[in-house]
């Protein structure tokens, strides 16, 4: 039994002791959610024939150094013409990474969008610290909490995400669910022009655990909103050094992000 099911059902078990000592009024007593810290979304669309690839690399590393790994999240999208070369391998690659690429309108690379602000563009990689420390001057209107257990006979891991609302109006946006993976060792062109047989490849996008393009989700102030979702693991995946990153995003960015390993 995963921890996210024995935890649901030890709290329910809870509730159900004490409900003949608290009465029903206080039982439903309002809680005043409390604020959380804004985290920022960085989608790095890469490849591995991408020779200047690596330096965008070393600058999600110098903004994860300075503001935490709770506060930026990134995500590295194999996509484009770098991630791919006809009769060359492409192990990190993905049909849906690619749809997000020509999705934005992205020609160049390195090239990534911070919290989707310009999503007709995207950043150089020198200005995503730029962005970055904009993003962190609001408040988030919703607080999202991903949890994600594995079952190593199955290869199944179990979702679930809660999402409450923290604005005083009704926050309405899409819900994006997505499976990463840390530590792939792999091949990368550098920006010397040679190639690396053994690159360490971080928060690599995997796949979509919900759909590509996200579902629909609307909460209330102080509402909570959980969504739950089966996904089988690929075989050549680490599960072990894979994370789900949860985000919530509307036609103006994204509104909140938050990470969570499998367990």
């Amino acid at each position: 039994m995963k921890r996210i099911y024995l935890t649901i059902l030890t709290l329910a078990a809870l509730a159900l002791a004490s409900c003949d000592e608290v009465s029903r009024d206080d039982r439903l007593t309002y809680v005043e959610p409390p604020e959380v810290g804004r985290a920022v979304l960085i989608e790095d669309y890469t490849g591995q024939y991408c020779v200047n690839c690596p330096r965008a690399t070393e600058e999600i590393e110098r903004l994860v150094e300075e503001y935490g790994d709770t506060t930026v999240i990134a995500v590295a999208i194999h996509s484009g013409p770098f991630s791919k070369q006809k009769g060359e391998p492409t192990p990190l690659y993905t049909e849906v990474g690619d749809a997000y690429f020509s999705k934005w309108g992205l020609s160049s690379q390195p090239v990534g969008l911070v919290d989707r602000l310009y999503s007709s563009m995207g950043f150089d990689y020198t200005d995503w610290g730029a962005g970055v420390n904009y993003e962190i001057g609001f408040k988030a209107p919703v607080s999202i909490m991903p949890y994600a257990a594995y079952d190593s006979d199955t290869r199944q891991a179990y979702i679930h995400i809660q999402t409450i609302g923290l604005d005083p109006e009704r926050v309405s946006g899409k819900l994006q669910v997505w499976l990463i993976e840390d530590s792939i060792d792999s091949f990368q062109m550098m920006p010397d022009g040679k190639m690396v047989e053994h690159y360490n490849h971080m928060h690599v996008f995997r796949a979509s655990v919900n759909d590509p393009w996200g579902e629909d989700l609307s909460v209330s102030h102080g509402e909570v909103v959980m969504k739950d979702y089966t996904f089988t693991m690929d075989p050549v995946w680490n599960p072990w050094h894979c994370s789900i990153v949860a985000f919530l995003f509307d036609d103006d960015g994204v509104m909140q992000v938050a990470k969570s390993p499998l367990e």
